[in-house]
């Protein structure tokens, strides 16, 4: 019987710990399952973290502007390859001020700390390259207020290169269209005023309106054929081509003109080869070169063209020994209505042709320059290639 009192207690006590032990496993195995789905959550979590971060380099990588990330003390943190092209290398851990020694950039991130709808943007010019600025600010954690500034710069040097490219030919335009209008404006009022019964009056009157009339047209027509070739829509075939042709069909209509005023045009020794060339483009480039040489070289002048070839290309010049052109105008005398110094004026011309010329050289794959001093003429070259046949021809012989 005591045996049994004392059994029965223990086979108690027994039952509950087998009760707290069976307990126990089941909250282990359940802890487990929860640690098991935690860690698969933690993975996932950082999966996407890892992913966010790919995804945040790819486009930083992508993105044409620069971006900078920085904290509150103006400090770079992150920077993608456009910001180090565009600023330089070993950005991260400089201040705005110290990598882009520029204040107005800090000016504008203290209007971003102000601004509650708007992003602020300014043009900046930072070493001659206009940016665009814009600046904004955010936060890493909504709860903790640790704002973090980011900034984007864009080149727009081109942008505004272009605008004002565009401005100045709108004023040129304007300014080219408005001598013939008014020429012809007069003249016509004066006809109309009694002149026109003066019958040699009248007709001189009649011939001026004629050239005014003519001025118009062939400036309507340069800026539609500029307009076209600028724009892609002027074909230019590129076929194998005598440089000979090129040259002498160039020439001989331009003799007549030369020996008005005593002139001589000496065509020097060229090359028998074959360019790769539009044969009416490049002998109007060849054509307006040589009839500018005319113009402005002196009565009884000389104007001189040769051609020269390498393995690869063929280079035309014509020189003149006219009043040359500054050191001022010779690298702008390619663009359009181009105004040089009065000893190298247009004359009786658009502006226009050494622009077009410029655009037809490059459309061949060459190239187009002008070498001159002041008071000692001018020579002006292009490049033309060579057939593929020339090409292997002077390779053999090399």
């Amino acid at each position: 019987m005591e045996n049994l009192l004392i059994i029965i207690p223990l086979l108690l006590i027994a039952g509950s710990l087998g009760a707290l032990l069976w307990k126990s496993r089941q909250h282990l195995r359940l802890l487990e399952k929860k640690l098991q789905q935690t860690e698969l959550l933690r993975q996932g979590i950082s999966n996407q973290l890892q992913e966010t971060i790919v995804l945040r380099d790819a486009l930083l990588q992508i993105v044409d502007d620069a971006v900078l990330v920085m904290n509150q003390k103006h400090q770079i943190l992150h920077v993608n390859p456009a910001a180090e092209k565009l600023l330089g290398s070993n950005l991260v851990g400089k201040t705005l001020i110290r990598a882009t020694q520029d204040h107005e950039m800090e000016a504008i991130l203290d209007e971003a700390r102000e601004a509650t709808d708007e992003i602020p943007e300014q043009l900046v010019d930072l070493d001659g390259k206009m940016l665009r600025v814009r600046a904004f600010i955010s936060e890493t954690e909504p709860n903790e207020h640790t704002p973090l500034e980011l900034m984007t710069l864009r080149d727009m040097t081109e942008m505004v290169r272009l605008g004002r490219a565009r401005r100045e030919m709108v004023a040129n335009i304007s300014h080219e269209l408005r001598t013939p209008i008014t020429s012809i404006g007069l003249l016509v009022d004066t006809l109309l005023n009694g002149a026109i019964e003066k019958p040699r009056r009248s007709k001189k009157m009649l011939v001026d309106i004629r050239r005014e009339v003519d001025t118009l047209t062939q400036l309507v027509e340069e800026m539609r054929y500029l307009s076209r070739i600028e724009s892609g829509q002027m074909p230019i075939k590129l076929l194998p081509t005598p440089l000979e042709e090129i040259i002498q069909g160039s020439i001989e209509p331009l003799q007549p003109i030369a020996e008005r005023k005593n002139q001589h045009i000496i065509v020097e020794s060229v090359p028998h080869v074959c360019v790769l060339a539009d044969l009416t483009h490049s002998q109007r480039v060849l054509k307006n070169i040589v009839h500018n040489a005319h113009k402005f070289t002196r009565e009884g002048g000389e104007i001189r063209v040769s051609a020269t070839a390498n393995a690869e290309e063929v280079t035309i010049r014509v020189s003149d020994n006219g009043p040359g052109i500054s050191s001022e105008d010779l690298p702008r005398i390619f663009e359009r209505f181009y105004q040089a110094s009065p000893s190298r004026s247009r004359g009786d011309g658009t502006g226009l042709g050494l622009a077009i010329a410029r655009h037809i050289i490059i459309a061949h794959g060459g190239k187009i320059w002008a070498e001159s001093k002041e008071g000692q003429g001018a020579t002006f070259s292009f490049t033309l290639p060579l057939v593929e046949e020339e090409v292997s021809s002077s390779a053999e012989k090399v």
